[in-house]
């Protein structure tokens, strides 16, 4: 799943498509859905034919929950990003997120492994061979998606209403008492 901005500067769709279409012909069971409009959704979708993959749709803008709920992987693969709301949405229905590591908050977020996957830059780069590699590890290990999965949504906790409160009044009381 991608849940975005479909936009060439920051968003970088492409990547996905490209990453996706060395996963499609070894889980044809799987498909790549993409929710979102932008200024590249025409030529994403005609890269999605040049590049001959089946397994993918374009929904536009739709409301992400229902997505959510039947995704098991979010992939981000962004050249910058401040702090993805994206993120602590999916992980709260237990998606489990896959982003380049193109942004610092990202190592705040996600704990590379455990609740999520970051794809690092090899030799300063994006490279759709370590992002697929990286899915296809998870698509082949359905304990190691239910596990990931699991953490996924107690780490979303962190980012909770009630978290948040607790974390702003912790912050008032001790200024309040200074």
């Amino acid at each position: 799943l991608f849940v975005g901005r479909l936009d060439y500067t920051q968003k970088r769709v492409y990547r996905i498509l490209e990453t996706w279409k060395q996963i499609e012909k070894t889980f044809p069971e799987w498909r790549l859905t993409l929710l979102g409009d932008g200024p590249e959704k025409e030529n994403l979708e005609r890269l999605q034919l040049d590049m001959n993959l089946h397994n993918v749709s374009f929904e536009g803008v739709q409301d992400p929950i229902s997505y959510y709920k039947r995704a098991a992987l979010l992939v981000l693969t962004s050249d910058f990003e401040g702090f993805p709301l994206v993120l602590a949405e999916c992980m709260s229905y237990g998606v489990i997120p896959i982003v380049y590591g193109s942004f610092p908050s990202i190592y705040d977020i996600i704990n590379d492994g455990v609740d999520g996957i970051i794809v690092p830059k090899v030799n300063g780069c994006f490279s759709s061979n370590l992002m697929a590699e990286k899915i296809n590890s998870l698509l082949s290990d359905y304990n190691m998606r239910n596990q990931m999965s699991k953490a996924a949504v107690n780490k979303s906790m962190n980012y909770s209403m009630d978290s948040i409160y607790r974390q702003w009044l912790e912050v008032l009381n001790k200024l309040e008492n200074k």
